[in-house]
């Protein structure tokens, strides 16, 4: 870091000048500290920072950490365990999925803090957590088939992100070919696919996706036949499909026009969209109860800084609505398949006074 002397404007005194040098070097430690402890803990999507006032100097920073677990909430009992553990050393999940036997969680490993994720397989309590056997390359978003004998998720290859569709029995992949039909007879590729989910019967995968207009879109997938169909939507951008139990409506979130976003549920083709939340906070992830009587999802409600995110519960007519998790940063829950229980990301909420 270097530093070179700047005249002082007129009408500044030295004392002040020397005071907001002063404020500007801790301001730079603060930065610094925080970044320590980022990447002492880590995944590549630490969230957003915020700034408080404090007693000391009159600011805190507050982010949550890189580093992050997969933990379980009993619905019965409200307790929550950690099913995953560093050792000590660097980690960062994601996506935690259940299979549909609910005796194996897929999810997203990182092991450094550069190092790309890893799609792994582990039992429900953790153990024999493996990389998935046959695909080296990155990836993200896994999502279980019905029959447990598939997954389906993102993964970059160069610059371009694709969809990747996985025999667990074989052991072998293939990227799913995704385009649009722009209506003129021509085709709309769609860009950054992400976030798929298989419907109940395994035939259809919802993801969303940026297309060329520059918005987010979801869009269905018939595997038998590769026809692929935009979910209408009125809002600039949607995102996180997840099938109800019975295939016959979507749940998602969706931007305001304030551009906050919130949990909607509609038809296959958009129709009869109604959304369970309305901002200002932000409610994403959203995942169906198993008996179609609830949704899961994250939220930032209850916190003004708007960088943690807690569970929350609602149900499909935007009722009863309860907070489920608070004090950490947790996201992207997957219920088991009985219903009775959450597997999530949880990070650590970081606090540096300034």
């Amino acid at each position: 870091m270097s530093y070179r002397l700047r005249s002082v404007p007129p009408g500044v005194s030295k004392r002040r000048l020397l005071l907001l040098a002063l404020a500007a070097v801790s301001l730079a430690a603060v930065a610094i500290a925080v970044e320590q402890l980022l990447v002492s803990g880590g995944d590549e999507s630490a969230g957003p920072v915020s700034t408080t006032p404090s007693p000391g100097t009159g600011t805190t920073f507050v982010t949550v950490s890189r580093a992050s677990n997969i933990a379980v909430l009993d619905l019965r009992t409200g307790r929550i365990r950690l099913v995953t553990d560093s050792g000590g050393r660097y980690l960062a999940v994601s996506s935690p999925a259940w299979s549909p036997d609910g005796r194996r969680i897929a999810f997203a490993r990182q092991e450094c803090p550069h190092c790309p994720f890893r799609i792994t397989v582990s039992a429900a309590d953790g153990s024999s957590a493996k990389p998935l056997r046959g695909w080296l390359r990155e990836g993200n978003e896994p999502a279980w088939s019905p029959d447990g004998g598939q997954l389906v998720f993102a993964t970059t290859e160069g610059v371009e992100r694709e969809l990747v569709l996985f025999d667990l029995h074989r052991a072998h992949g293939r990227a799913l070919d995704l385009h649009g039909d722009e209506g003129g007879g021509g085709e709309e590729e769609v860009e950054s696919p992400n976030h798929p989910a298989f419907s109940p019967d395994g035939l259809t995968v919802a993801f969303e996706a940026e297309t060329e207009r520059e918005r987010t879109r979801i869009f269905l997938l018939d595997l038998p036949s590769g026809e692929l169909r935009e979910v209408e939507s009125e809002a600039d951008h949607n995102a996180y499909p997840a099938f109800s139990p019975t295939g016959q409506r979507l749940v998602f979130s969706r931007t305001d026009a304030r551009y906050a976003w919130n949990v909607c549920v509609a038809q296959l083709d958009g129709s009869q969209a109604a959304c369970l939340t309305r901002g200002p906070a932000n409610e994403v992830e959203p995942t169906w109860s198993p008996d179609g009587r609830s949704i899961v999802f994250a939220s930032d409600q209850n916190d003004p800084s708007r960088v943690a995110r807690s569970l929350y519960l609602v149900r499909p007519p935007g009722s009863g609505l309860r907070r489920l998790t608070k004090g950490y940063d947790d996201g992207a829950p997957s219920y088991s398949p009985d219903g009775t229980k959450l597997a999530f990301v949880r990070r650590q909420i970081v606090r540096v006074e300034g």
